[in-house]
């Protein structure tokens, strides 16, 4: 690129029509760092001109002024997942939304929730048919699933893992282990404060 005055730095890079027919033949199919290797040049050059020639393999979607003040105006009265919900419906995405993005959002606008807003918004969804409610039902380390014990019993061993889920009268051992040592890490939780 040159300079104001029209003058062209010495050390410029000098675009064959070869250069750039080749980058967008190979765009999609190598990696910036491979185009670079590939056209001999260094990796922010070779980057830049991907830039200016318009070629992204991904593009960005952001926030819209009508979505950040829904999430304002709701921010307090709805949990997360019942935003997402909302917005899965009336702002879908390439790639979804997911629980963090609003989390992140909410952070970065500054818009902090009170400790009662979240009991609220918690009891509200814990309530029988609420989605904290769904959950705990669907626990496996609250219900002490077969699966969820043998992992905890052998963490890393899955051939383990497969012996203890044979045998019921281990899975009741494990249980049992399980429920004791969370009776001691509660008692000594207790005994602290």
């Amino acid at each position: 690129m040159p300079y104001r005055n029209g003058n062209i730095p010495r050390n410029a890079t000098v675009w064959t029509e070869d250069m750039i027919s080749s980058l967008k033949e190979n765009f999609y199919k190598k990696t910036n760092k491979e185009l670079a290797e590939m056209l001999g040049l260094r990796l922010t050059v070779t980057r830049n001109k991907c830039a200016e020639l318009g070629l992204k393999r991904m593009s960005m979607e952001y926030w819209n002024e009508e979505m950040i003040q829904y999430l304002k105006n709701n921010y307090k009265m709805k949990g997360d997942v019942e935003i997402m919900e909302y917005f899965k419906q009336n702002y879908p995405k390439q790639k979804g939304w997911k629980r963090k993005h609003f989390q992140q959002k909410r952070r970065y606008l500054g818009l902090i929730r009170t400790e009662e807003e979240i009991r609220r918004l918690a009891s509200q969804n814990s309530s029988p048919g609420g989605r904290s409610f769904t959950i705990d039902k669907n626990s496996s380390s609250k219900n002490f699933h077969p699966s969820w014990v043998a992992q905890r019993l052998a963490i890393k061993d899955k051939e383990m893992q497969e012996e203890i889920k044979k045998d019921p009268g281990l899975i009741e051992m494990g249980k049992a282990l399980i429920k004791l040592n969370r009776s001691i890490k509660d008692a000594k939780k207790k005994k602290t404060n």
